[in-house]
């Protein structure tokens, strides 16, 4: 018969080098624990890992376009507020020339809400939202448009008032311009100045082209306003003539088709509003009906990797449990084999 030695210390070396094991599978079963996924999908998975790989880039797309969209209906609900404030502003505005309409007595009141109207309207339409100007259209990192009280675009209407009535605005000589004269100016100065072509040429810098965005595959979305809209054009022009003209000493029927022309002019202009804010709100809406679906088409794609990707976690619960009890064992018998030695025997 042959007698066999097995050393305390190979038998310590082989329990350690499977506690390691043991402690190397540890990890990856605690994270399907959690995930209620596979660790390793490559392993687990074989040839199916590249449409897991597809479809798991599906669902960044859709989490993008997402976060995309929702930075889109901010800015769209930013304008829309912006287009409720003038739509506010420009009834301030007739309802203060239409209740002074004849009281010269009153000017200075309707000029205040006339150049409160200027100042609003500047300020609306210069509005930014992620460093994006709102009502820029796409040429949405420049300014739209420039400011009126105390600029070039002032001065320019100073002079061509002077040129026109041959004395500037703030002789006592307006007393005596009439409702010719005022009408007059108001089609062969005043419009050319700030409507249209000129209004693209001296206040704004605008696009006529909206900013569009991917909403969902294969639909873009106008997401943007333009400050060069005829209702905000109006707005400005009848504003400016209140203002302007409320603070000379016209009177009597000048000052009459002044205000005239002004509340007809932003009248009109908040209809024009409204079919902004209208045409607006049916881009929010396409907007949120294409996160609704983009949600769908992510539940879908979520669902599928858990089918294709997905481990019982109760089951690897129950293996990280025993391989938690099998790797405390293995401490157990190693630290008894370390104690080990003859010394301690023949104690």
């Amino acid at each position: 018969m042959k007698a066999s030695y097995v050393s305390s210390y190979s038998v310590n070396l082989a329990l350690r080098s499977s506690t390691a094991r043991l402690q190397a599978r540890l990890p990856g079963l605690q994270q399907e624990m959690v995930t209620g996924l596979h660790a390793d999908s490559g392993m687990s998975l074989g040839s199916q890992t590249a449409t897991l790989a597809q479809v798991k880039n599906d669902i960044t797309n859709i989490e993008r376009l997402y976060d995309t969209n929702n930075r889109v209906m901010t800015r769209m609900s930013m304008a829309q507020s912006g287009l409720k404030q003038l739509n506010t502003i420009a009834q301030e505005v007739v309802n203060a020339i239409g209740l002074t309409l004849g009281d010269d007595s009153q000017k200075g009141a309707v000029a205040t809400s006339a150049q409160n109207a200027v100042m609003e309207l500047t300020s609306v339409l210069n509005r930014q939202a992620d460093g994006i100007y709102l009502f820029a259209g796409d040429n949405a990192d420049t300014q739209p448009v420039i400011e009126y009280e105390g600029t070039t675009l002032q001065a320019d209407f100073d002079t061509a008032f002077q040129t026109y009535f041959g004395f500037p605005k703030t002789d006592a000589a307006t007393a005596g311009i009439t409702a010719a004269q005022v009408n007059d100016f108001i089609t062969t100065v005043a419009e050319p100045l700030f409507l249209g072509a000129g209004w693209t040429t001296n206040v704004s810098s605008a696009s006529d082209n909206l900013q569009k965005a991917r909403v969902e595959d294969g639909q873009t979305v106008d997401v943007s306003v333009s400050a060069n809209e005829d209702a905000f054009q109006q707005i400005a022009i009848g504003s400016i003539l209140a203002s302007e003209f409320y603070q000379t000493e016209i009177g009597g029927e000048g000052l009459f088709a002044v205000g005239e022309y002004a509340s007809e002019t932003v009248a009109t202009a908040i209809s024009g509003l409204t079919k902004i804010q209208g045409q607006l709100g049916l881009r929010e809406e396409r907007v949120s009906r294409a996160n609704d679906s983009l949600n769908v088409q992510k539940d879908l794609f979520e669902t599928y990797v858990v089918d294709l990707d997905g481990v019982d976690a109760y089951q690897a619960a129950i293996e990280v449990n025993t391989l938690i009890t099998q790797i405390e064992v293995s401490y157990s018998v190693t630290s008894r084999i370390q104690n080990l030695s003859l010394i301690q025997f023949l104690r």
